[in-house]
């Protein structure tokens, strides 16, 4: 499990039908509240809704067809579902899928609380973190930078970084 300070929780996703939707209603908001290029389009508010729905549909295919064995989580901030996270693999080698929060919560130490917490766990299995960032988020660069991870490549829109884990001196 993920260790993280009080009061901040990360939870496995929960099913559409174990919790009415709950947690699928949430991580609709949440993913467009991280879209202000569709958001600003001079479209009336329908169309645009469907937009952003249609554009989380293909985000959603496209990250389940790319990882299926993720683990998709929910960060609670006491008791509330404030972001998402999803890491993939297993071994020597976990990508960090996704980070997102809500965008009131941004600047309030919770990315670094969660990337902290998955550094801990992967740490604790030998494991290296890969991530791809935006190159435009500079907020989530600074992120990635103060948590150790190191530029490994990319292209003219995104960033790939790893974190690796300490070496044991013995």
């Amino acid at each position: 499990m993920y260790t993280l300070p009080h009061p901040l929780r990360l939870r496995n996703m929960a099913d559409e039908a174990v919790d009415g939707g709950a947690d699928a209603a949430f991580c609709r908001t949440l993913y467009a509240s991280t879209r202000d290029d569709l958001r600003l389009l001079p479209l009336p508010p329908v169309q645009r809704e469907q937009l952003i729905a249609l554009q989380q549909r293909v985000h959603e295919d496209g990250r389940r067809h790319a990882w299926p064995q993720a683990e998709v989580l929910i960060l609670e901030h006491a008791g509330r579902p404030v972001g998402r996270v999803v890491v993939a693999g297993g071994g020597t080698a976990w990508r960090l899928v996704e980070l997102a929060l809500l965008p009131g919560m941004h600047g309030r130490g919770l990315g670094r609380a969660v990337v902290e917490a998955l550094q801990e766990r992967a740490g604790a299995h030998g494991a290296a973190i890969g991530l791809s960032v935006a190159c435009a988020n500079e907020a989530a660069l600074r992120l990635y930078r103060r948590a150790g991870f190191a530029h490994a490549g990319g292209d003219a829109l995104h960033h790939e970084m790893v974190w690796r884990p300490p070496q044991n001196i013995t």
